[in-house]
């Protein structure tokens, strides 16, 4: 038993932990970012990479062919404007990968301008598909953006759109013939590409977290369920005998006679034990330092249930006891705490047996005459429904079975590895 510092109180606070894969001083959150900002910026600088190219061959043409300056100035606007544009498309890749198409006026906004610069570059003698180099690359990023069904379609609609600038400018020839169809050619096929399996990746990346994230919660709720448990355990049983033994000495007082005074003093001493040991307990559960085992379980089954005027009859079968180790008397124990609770609680029962041995597995039976109420069977209460939790865990199972006139309740554990194998 240590003695706990006030001015910590060990209680559990209710709330579950900030995710590590959102915390900022995370090493794994530090990845998570950085990973993005790698995507992001991958996205974004390839973008702006081709547009500046596709922006600088209608430029030269127009300065080497003395064109005005406005086309100059115009083909300038545009090809900035879908940077952009871009840009602002590939930050909605972070949370949006193939959630669909972005709202309806940012969606018009993102093809209306590569669509202006490519209706203009029509015009420019030589600027051929280079024209359609800003909508090409806009319509590549929102392919990690739209859903898939809608994926063909955008790519059907980007070719059509370069094969329709080629066929409209003057330049497509030369442009064929100089050898320019190679590096539109590979522009066409890996811009898409590169973007999409990047986007995909990056979506990978963050579902992977959030099973992390998810899994890391369930850790936290499986345990807060474990010590919800363990408190049921301790505080049930523990109020439930105080309740039993504070109606005791309350009896015994009315009656003013000597001899049942001094049994009321006994009885509210207990009560005051019990509560001191109720709190001890609870504190020892915080620093998970409860132990519980099957004989003192047993004896305070005895006790508890003679108190409420109820014969007891125990029988430990010798076969089992050098098995009692570990998690085997732990479990039994708990076993025995339940079954006893709920007797006082639901049973008006004038006997009970609780016998403990070993039939091809680690058994321990509690019958009483009093059978418990229906309700007290069928439903799925905290306590029975975390001791089958428990047994489960260990290959073990928990049994209640209701008979005319009796009610049993049979918990197994499996034999020890080494005797299965013997």
């Amino acid at each position: 038993m240590g003695v706990t510092d006030s001015s910590t109180p060990l209680r559990p606070t209710g709330q579950l932990p900030v995710s590590p894969a959102t915390d900022p001083a995370d090493a794994a959150g530090r990845d998570i970012n950085i990973t993005w900002w790698y995507t992001f910026l991958s996205i974004a600088g390839m973008s702006i990479f081709l547009l500046g190219v596709g922006a600088f061959v209608p430029i030269s043409l127009i300065t080497a062919s003395d064109g005005p300056t406005w086309q100059i100035v115009v083909v300038l606007v545009l090809f900035t404007a879908t940077c952009v544009t871009c840009v602002y498309a590939s930050w909605l890749i972070r949370d949006g990968y193939g959630a669909g198409w972005p709202p309806p006026k940012v969606t018009a906004w993102l093809l209306a301008i590569p669509g202006l610069a490519l209706v203009v570059t029509i015009f420019i003698p030589g600027a051929t598909l280079y024209g359609a180099t800003p909508l090409w690359v806009t319509l590549s990023i929102l392919l990690a953006l739209v859903p898939r069904s809608h994926r063909l379609w955008l790519v059907f609609i980007g070719l059509a759109a370069i094969a329709l600038h080629g066929l409209l400018n003057p330049g497509t020839a030369e442009f064929i013939y100089g050898g320019g169809v190679v590096g539109i050619s590979l522009l066409v096929l890996l811009t898409p590409t590169t973007f999409l399996v990047s986007g995909w990746l990056w979506h990978l990346i963050t579902r992977l977290d959030g099973a992390r994230t998810v899994n890391s919660q369930l850790a936290v709720a499986r345990e807060r369920l474990r010590f919800a448990s363990d408190l049921h355990d301790i505080q049930g049983h523990h109020l439930q005998v105080i309740a039993l033994k504070a109606e005791l000495a309350d009896r015994l007082l009315a009656t003013q006679e000597p001899t049942h005074l001094r049994a009321a003093q006994e009885s509210i001493a207990e009560v005051r034990a019990l509560a001191e040991q109720a709190q001890s307990e609870t504190r020892q559960l915080v620093r998970d330092l409860r132990v519980v085992s099957l004989p003192e379980e047993l004896a305070n089954a005895k006790d508890v249930l003679a108190a409420a005027g109820i014969d007891v009859d125990i029988q430990l079968d010798p076969k089992i006891e050098h098995r009692l180790t570990g998690d085997v008397t732990r479990l039994f124990g708990l076993a025995v705490r339940e079954a006893t609770t709920n007797i006082l609680r639901h049973a008006n029962a004038t006997s009970v047996g609780i016998r403990c041995g070993v039939n091809g597995s680690l058994q321990l039976i509690i019958t009483n005459d009093g059978v418990e109420a229906p309700d007290a069977v069928d439903t799925q209460g905290t306590g029975i429904a975390g001791l089958r939790t428990r047994f489960a865990a260990v290959n073990g199972n928990i049994m209640a079975t209701r008979h005319d006139e009796s009610f049993t309740f049979q918990a197994t554990l499996p034999m020890p590895h080494k005797e299965q194998h013997a």
